[in-house]
């Protein structure tokens, strides 16, 4: 949307567009409702946004953006105005606030109109509940930093309190394998010493056995010898014998 501005050699250096580009800034759009609130509100909000460009830019520049929000009714308004400057019928607006003045005397009729010392009072006031208006949203990020930093402190709570009763499981279950440990080694002894009671008594069974079988071949080994001895006298007396009765029959 293209507007008239004021006429004057500096305002056709700078196309609508390039304007457009040139500020950084929320400045709302006017002309849809132009009654005496809607323009009081879109003033109050507009001189506080432009407030911080008076250092950046020059006052020509400023209007000109100001001039740009405006929309339908107050588009209108101003363009009349701009034939009416052309004419020379109407006195030619340079700054923001020669058009602050101008508009108000148009849009807020004496019935809504206020002193300074009023109009300062309700800027305080305004001020005041912006203020506090922040202030509420400070009281919001600290209430919302301290229920961070509480979930943060009760979660480190239950990580601590979840790690000790791991610790405790994990000393209830070492304690629990050192005792069964200690039960297995028992009965591994037990076992141990019950095998070499065994063993022992094995070894003495087979001793004993042993010594049995070796007094068994020793009587039969003395018996077999007095066999012989037996068998070897009576040969030996079967040969005297017979040679005796070889000598008695030669004689």
């Amino acid at each position: 949307m293209s507007t008239y501005s004021t006429y004057s050699p500096r305002l056709h250096k700078h196309g609508s567009h390039e304007l457009h580009h040139t500020f950084d800034s929320d400045i709302p759009f006017f002309g849809e409702d132009i009654r005496p609130i809607s323009y009081i509100d879109w003033m109050w909000d507009t001189e506080k946004l432009v407030q911080p460009l008076f250092s950046k830019y020059s006052q020509f520049d400023i209007l000109r953006h100001v001039i740009s929000k405006f929309v339908e009714r107050a588009y209108e308004w101003w363009k009349k105005r701009q034939v009416r400057v052309e004419k020379g019928r109407a006195s030619c607006i340079n700054t923001f606030y020669e058009l602050k003045a101008c508009m108000w005397k148009l849009f807020v009729p004496s019935s809504f109109r206020i002193t300074r010392e009023q109009q300062s009072r309700l800027e305080n006031f305004i001020d005041i509940g912006d203020a506090f208006i922040q202030n509420l949203k400070k009281f919001y990020r600290q209430e919302r930093d301290f229920k961070d930093q509480l979930d943060l402190l009760l979660s480190k709570k239950r990580e601590r309190e979840i790690q000790r009763c791991a610790d405790n499981m994990i000393a209830s279950i070492e304690k629990y394998k050192g005792a069964q440990q200690k039960q297995r080694e028992k009965a591994k002894l037990k076992k141990l010493r019950a095998l070499e009671k065994i063993t022992k008594r094995e070894d003495y069974e087979k001793n004993i056995k042993k010594k049995r079988e070796e007094e068994e071949k020793g009587k039969k080994e003395n018996i077999r010898k007095a066999k012989e001895e037996n068998e070897t006298k009576e040969f030996e007396e079967r040969e005297k014998l017979r040679h005796e009765r070889e000598f008695e029959r030669k004689s």
